[in-house]
């Protein structure tokens, strides 16, 4: 047993220098952004690894770092092509050409493209795409550079492999491999671009949570009028049940740095307000959207048919965002049909602060940073008190969020604020318990 324990460190130390000693990941990665420097219209470059059905891009330079990840089927693309063919394949205007992956070329704004296949001896395993955003952008001696270069490439990706095999043999990894070869393509990309492992997991994390019903599901937490004890309204929450596990707010970033954050916020979106009819008559429904998914055109008109005074729009923030004009224009046409806006996270973070001066809300939710302690720390009681008197002059209506304790709860009614949420009044429950009327704790007669 200790002659084998032995055996394996000796291996793995072994299989580590080799790994330091054979840098493919270092190689690829100077080889796109050399890229960038030798083609004058190259504005993205990316390598793309092949399999029995697809090709996922792993490794890139430009304007193409967002998309990595990204998966393009052998048929039907120009990658793939090169892929089938072992031919180099240059398209110098993707909108008119049938060869081409349309839909992809729009996402990752492609129209002048070649793709260099990528030989392991009579093997294609994988591509070189190089792209620039308007047509006609390479010559002949670019296609001839890039053929050079594709050699190249072919010889780090090769040697990928080949130190896979030593791996695989000192480690005694080959019960590991299957028939499609994707454990050994997902250890090619680990060495060419770790970081593209995470994000293709990412990516198929929040495809799953697209395509499985049961994956996102709406929790609804109370929000209590403070002067009657009774449900002001109910936030509608996304729950994902994805393994490994990761908060709301990590799913919701993750898909937006994966150009799947509208798409997911308006499933969530969709979700809640299908509940909406069966909610208790005289409750309110918030619902949180980012300002990228109010202004667009899916999230207005799925707004169209609900009853609009029952529905508050909670403007969230995943990503960084400055266009206030026409977010502007896209509430005014939202408020016109009567649906009211709040302003999440109040008091912490700059970003809310502008939303709130810029957006006139009608409700300002005090964010829980704010509001934990608040019956000990005197700095955050004058900051709420001053948001409170804000609040008044301007017509908006406070709602205090993560309330936990009855001192918390206690200031919070001295400074005037009339309604809030937390554990302490009610935790996020399915739509089940809220159909059935069963009242949170705090509110339930002792």
């Amino acid at each position: 047993m200790l002659k084998k324990r032995a055996a394996t460190v000796r291996n793995a130390s072994l299989v580590s220098t080799i790994s330091q000693a054979v840098d493919p990941q270092g190689v690829i990665q100077r080889v796109t952004d050399r890229t960038l420097e030798l083609i004058r219209a190259a504005q993205g470059v990316m390598v793309g690894l092949a399999d029995a059905d697809g090709i996922t891009y792993v490794c890139g330079a430009g304007s193409q770092m967002a998309f990595l990840g990204t998966r393009v089927d052998l048929a039907g693309s120009l990658s793939g092509l090169a892929v089938r063919s072992g031919e180099v394949q240059l398209s110098n205007n993707t909108s008119a050409d049938p060869r081409v992956d349309g839909v992809a070329c729009r996402r990752l704004s492609v129209v002048s493209l070649v793709c260099i296949p990528l030989a392991r001896g009579d093997e294609t395993i994988g591509v070189l795409a190089v792209n620039a955003t308007w047509p006609n952008a390479f010559s002949d001696r670019d296609v001839e550079v890039l053929t050079r270069l594709g050699n190249f490439v072919s010889v780090a990706v090769g040697s990928a492999f080949d130190l896979f095999q030593v791996c695989a043999d000192l480690l005694d990894f080959s019960q590991s491999l299957d028939a499609s070869g994707e454990t050994t393509n997902r250890f090619v990309m680990s060495v060419l671009h770790p970081e593209s492992v995470e994000r293709i997991d990412c990516a198929r994390r929040i495809e799953r949570i697209m395509d499985d019903p049961s994956a996102l599901t709406i929790a609804f937490q109370p929000i209590v009028d403070l002067s009657t004890d009774s449900i002001f309204g109910y936030e509608a929450l996304a729950r994902f049940d994805v393994f490994p596990y990761r908060p709301p707010d990590v799913c919701f970033r993750e898909a937006h740095e994966h150009h799947l954050g509208i798409e997911l916020e308006l499933l969530a979106i969709t979700r809640a307000l299908a509940q909406l009819p069966n909610l208790p008559e005289d409750a309110l429904l918030t619902i949180n959207a980012g300002p990228e998914v109010v202004m667009s055109r899916e999230f207005i008109d799925g707004l169209l048919d609900v009853p609009h005074r029952r529905v508050v729009l909670e403007l969230t923030e995943h990503t960084l965002f400055d266009d206030y004009p026409a977010l502007i224009a896209s509430l005014q046409e939202l408020r016109l049909l009567g649906i009211r806006l709040a302003i999440d996270d109040t008091g912490n973070g700059y970003s809310s602060l502008s939303h709130i001066l810029k957006l006139a809300p009608d409700f300002i939710k005090l964010d829980r940073d704010l509001v934990t302690g608040i019956d000990v720390d005197p700095v955050r009681r004058v900051l709420a008190e001053c948001l409170v008197m804000f609040a008044n002059d301007t017509g908006a209506t406070i709602i205090a969020e993560g309330v936990e304790t009855r001192d918390e709860l206690s200031v919070l009614r001295d400074l005037g604020i009339h309604y809030a949420q937390g554990y302490l009044l009610g935790r996020p429950a399915p739509f089940g318990m809220v159909a059935a009327g069963i009242a949170p704790a705090s509110l339930r007669t002792p």
